[in-house]
């Protein structure tokens, strides 16, 4: 910071994913946004501020009817919000670092044009570099969206038009017209959730929306007694075939009970339906751990350990950019991300890394009782980062901007989801989720 300057400040976003398609609602914290904004306006006129969002802030993927319009159709579809960014960027910057999901803008001067008429300037480049001065000594942060890290959502070379990712190809083939035959078909909005959903749990993700939300009341009145009993099934068989040779007389009661009770006999049905369904499952778990086994002998990873070396990824671009393998040739303190949607924020010795988050609708995975499907969460983290000046050292923070959300879950799912613990709770104010001083 220099003598009688205002100290300097970023704010780092990512991942919002506005889209233009007129049938889908996917942006759904505009309120949420514009309040964040006018926040930014009337309480940072101490700091000379800069707005850095980094990658994904549209999606044009989803825009494929009108390819030379889509930033028109966007920005018409979500007025209020770019007219509120026009209004900060006249007093702060706004600087735009493209990401995977809005590549485009990269080599498109209509698209810039667009977005500069409402003070949204684009940096054409994969990473951003900015420097603060503290007591003579420098702190420096460098930061990309991401997507580059990771193998599926990467471009073979980032600047070239043609190029595209698998990531991409698995959206416009799959995800999208899953997303629009919701919509055609009339069916519940849990169709359209499929865009907040890692392609690793998918079938997690349909199985768990089959039951909740799809399958028929009498085959529903069947099957949630049979899974409530599955966990009795082994014990029960055990019980079954220990009674058959030894019976102590204060059995034999309820032994009786067991054999003429009408109820009872269908509830030991069940349980004897139950003990197939188990000792099947053993095969397939036995079959399971074999097939995983000869699948790494010929270096084909499961889906648990894609996603562990997909966290490594990530940590080694970090240690690789800190250490100064980057377009600046220059070692640094921060290293920023988004495209994972998950925010983070930690330290290693003298070194920050950090993700930003995303304002789309998260989704979090939590079992469900007596073995029925797991419970898809759906919440909202509205995260942003900061990195500021101090007189005396540099503070960054990752933080998150309030948001009130009900998810809409069937009555079972509300009955039925465990650990209750564990269930997201909403952002009530702007909260701070974690900082560092250097």
């Amino acid at each position: 910071m220099l003598p009688n300057s205002k100290p300097s400040k970023i704010i780092v976003i990512s991942d919002l994913h506005i889209g233009g398609d007129p049938d889908i609602e996917d942006f759904k914290c505009t309120n949420e946004f514009i309040e964040f904004i006018d926040y930014l306006l009337k309480n940072e006129q101490q700091y000379n501020l800069e707005l850095i969002i980094n990658g994904d802030f549209l999606d044009l993927w989803k825009c494929q009817e009108e390819k030379d319009e889509k930033i028109k159709i966007i920005i018409n579809k979500n007025k209020n919000l770019f007219n509120k960014l026009k209004e900060f960027g006249a007093k702060h910057k706004i600087t735009l670092i493209p990401g995977n999901h809005d590549h485009e803008i990269l080599y498109n001067k209509k698209f810039q044009e667009e977005l500069e008429e409402y003070n949204i300037h684009i940096d054409p480049s994969q990473f951003f570099k900015r420097e603060f001065l503290i007591k003579n000594k420098k702190f420096t942060a460098i930061g990309e969206h991401g997507n580059q890290v990771e193998p599926a959502s990467s471009f073979s070379d980032f600047y070239l038009p043609t190029d595209s990712s698998l990531s991409y190809h698995v959206s416009m083939l799959f995800t999208y017209k899953v997303m629009r035959l919701g919509i055609k078909k009339k069916r519940p909005h849990w169709v359209q959730e499929i865009d907040n959903i890692d392609t690793d749990l998918l079938p997690y993700w349909f199985l768990s929306k089959y039951f909740y939300n799809e399958i028929g009341p009498i085959l529903k009145s069947f099957l949630v007694p049979m899974l409530i009993l599955f966990s009795l099934a082994l014990p029960y068989f055990i019980f079954d075939i220990v009674t058959d040779y030894y019976q102590p007389k204060f059995l034999l009661s309820v032994l009786n009970f067991l054999d003429t009770n009408l109820l009872m006999k269908g509830l030991v049905f069940i349980l004897y339906f139950d003990m197939v369904i188990v000792i099947l499952l053993l095969f397939v778990s036995l079959l399971r751990k074999d097939f995983q086994k000869r699948l790494r002998e010929y270096g084909i990873q499961s889906l648990s350990e894609i996603l562990i070396s997909k966290q490594r990824s990530y940590e080694e671009k970090a240690h690789e950019v800190l250490d100064g393998k980057n377009p600046y040739n220059k070692k640094a303190d921060l290293y920023i991300t988004g495209h994972t949607h998950a925010a983070e924020l930690h330290k290693q010795e003298n070194h920050i890394f950090a993700d930003t988050g995303s304002w789309k609708q998260l989704t979090k995975r939590i079992p469900g009782y007596f073995r029925l499907p797991s419970i898809f969460y759906p919440y909202y983290l509205l995260s942003y980062l900061v990195v500021y000046e101090q007189p005396d050292n540099i503070t960054v923070e990752l933080r998150a901007w309030p948001k009130s959300y009900t998810p809409n879950l069937t009555i079972l799912e509300k009955i039925f989801i465990k650990r209750r613990k564990y269930v997201p709770l909403p952002v009530l104010e702007d909260t701070l989720l974690k900082s560092y001083s250097c």
